[in-house]
């Protein structure tokens, strides 16, 4: 059973579905650029359908997700005038872990990442992390491991923490470890020093206030079954609007394409992000204690370009 605040978040992503489309874009560049937020809707869905209880009721937006998709051909589209390779490969994982696939889309995806643009991509860590997990979860690579050059590989003193290195070490571990998942994916002194600091980082994060990070690092400390701090948990209950969504940092979805003169859709795409990591937060005991449909593989299938 979720909680009130868990309750609201959802109904804001339900009552708030039909701005996450690409299709809003007005034309392929907008389009392209408004993967993003798609993509993390339908990462937030599958992460939380994890949860029975919350499996059904978010069938519709699978669904309809699917649709704006054109059943994954826009992505064929959108990926042959630009690559996104990243955002490409971790919607159609969330698709096909949801139970829609695209034959032609996967052999294009194939292709992408077999070809020189793939092999020179010059990703930070963490996102040469997503990339792997989500080709992992396509049987396209191996599982995913952390990367010379990753902040947190290097568990550095604790007190250099910043928004910086603070988002990218959080997203490694939703990675690395399935959204809690395989744990033990990460090394062990990793995981003890998480254990030992996070409830310190969330601290500094309190003031001033950053309750996007916040939201994912109580998500993190599920991730590797700690305490996901119940004080974050409050904070984020009462910052949370009477709609449901929960204020963006600022400055958040500046870089998103929107008419000028749409204070709403500006103001959607300030704050949704925040919404959907606190909808994730709040429900982390539904999500973290359920076996996910589909695991990493344990062997590594035959190698690729990347």
């Amino acid at each position: 059973m979720v909680t009130a605040a868990a309750e609201k978040g959802l109904t804001w992503i339900e009552n708030h579905r039909d701005e996450f489309s690409p299709r809003r874009g007005r034309d392929p560049w907008e389009q392209t650029m408004l993967l993003k937020p798609f993509s993390e809707l339908m990462l937030t869905v599958t992460v939380l359908r994890r949860d029975p209880v919350l499996c059904r009721r978010l069938e519709p937006i699978v669904q309809w997700a699917w649709h704006e998709a054109e059943d994954g051909a826009l992505l064929i589209d959108l990926t042959s005038a630009k690559v996104e390779l990243v955002e490409a490969v971790g919607l159609y994982a969330d698709f096909a872990e949801n139970g829609h696939h695209n034959p032609a889309l996967r052999q294009w995806l194939e292709h992408l990442v077999c070809t020189d643009v793939a092999a020179g991509l010059e990703l930070p860590p963490w996102r040469d992390v997503a990339l792997r997990y989500n080709l992992a979860r396509l049987d396209l690579s191996g599982p995913p491991v952390l990367p010379a050059g990753s902040w947190l590989g290097a568990r550095p003193e604790p007190w250099t923490i910043s928004l910086t290195t603070g988002y990218p070490m959080t997203h490694e571990v939703f990675y690395l470890t399935n959204f809690g998942a395989a744990p033990d994916n990460l090394a062990v002194e990793i995981r003890e020093y998480l254990h030992w600091w996070l409830p310190a980082w969330r601290d500094c994060f309190r003031d001033p206030e950053h309750l996007d990070l916040l939201a994912e690092l109580v998500m993190t400390a599920a991730c590797i079954h700690g305490d996901p701090g119940q004080d974050v948990l409050d904070l984020l209950t009462i910052r949370q609007f009477d709609d449901g969504s929960v204020a963006g940092p600022r400055g958040a979805g500046r870089e998103l394409p929107s008419p000028p003169d749409d204070a709403e859709r500006r103001r959607f795409l300030s704050d949704y992000h925040t919404t959907l990591v606190s909808v994730l937060a709040l429900t982390c005991a539904g999500w973290n204690q359920s076996r996910p449909p589909h695991h990493l593989p344990e062997t590594t299938p035959t190698p690729r370009s990347i």
